[in-house]
């Protein structure tokens, strides 16, 4: 299932560290290197949307660690069989989990980000965004389909993402390669996400995460342990 989460703006530093004890120690430290809190809170948030999806899908409710493929692609430790994909951006949180490799990646509808068409777009998809009515949602949905790609595969952002060309791939999902794009517009953000198969996609709100991971509802847990 994929998981949306685009509250980032409202959580506070209070529901920060509501949320704190979740984190493992790894997660913890990694975090603790940011030196803003919006960056600090956009790290331990998708950590904590995946500790979600594990409790609520297959029931593993702990404080889990990664381990790092030779290109930076986190595993769960101890349970490879699982494959997740994270990612965040000032809109908002993305967690896939899935049976099978999967990428995700959501970014921001912004017109700054337009800095970045040379370096990441090919001359079609730089023709792509320029003749578009919306040059920064045109520029974020051909990002956000990249770097899933990319992260699917295990490489990550490298100098081969402007050699990807998805200028004439156009809907909310289609086939390519070997597999399945996915691609969700929200107001502030673009989502996509690649894998075999297509997935369930789920938007979750500031109560959802607290009343599941720490309050009392039926199907969840006191997840401190």
């Amino acid at each position: 299932m994929l998981y949306i989460f685009t509250e980032t703006e409202s959580f506070t530093e209070c529901d920060f560290a509501g949320l704190w004890p979740l984190l493992s120690e790894q997660r913890a430290k990694r975090v603790d290197k940011y030196r803003f809190f919006k960056d600090r809170k956009l790290s331990a948030l998708a950590y904590i949307l995946l500790r979600y999806a594990l409790i609520e899908e297959k029931g593993i409710d702990e404080k889990v660690e990664f381990e790092f493929g030779p290109y930076g692609k986190p595993f769960i430790k101890g349970m490879p069989e699982l494959q997740f994909s994270l990612s965040h951006t000032a809109g908002g949180i993305a967690c896939a989990l899935a049976n099978f490799p999967v990428g995700v990646d959501i970014a921001d509808v912004d017109e700054r980000n337009l800095d970045c068409v040379p370096r990441a777009m090919n001359y079609f998809e730089q023709q792509a965004i320029n003749r578009s009515n919306d040059k920064a949602r045109t520029f974020a949905r051909l990002w956000s389909m990249k770097e899933c790609f990319l992260k699917y595969v295990g490489t990550g952002i490298d100098e081969k993402i402007s050699c990807i060309n998805f200028s004439g791939y156009h809907g909310d999902s289609f086939d390519y390669r070997s597999g399945k794009m996915q691609v969700i517009n929200d107001e502030k953000t673009v989502t996509s996400v690649f894998g075999s198969e297509l997935l369930p996609v789920k938007y979750l709100t500031k109560i959802d995460l607290f009343d599941f991971l720490i309050g009392e509802p039926q199907n969840g847990k006191l997840a401190f342990a």
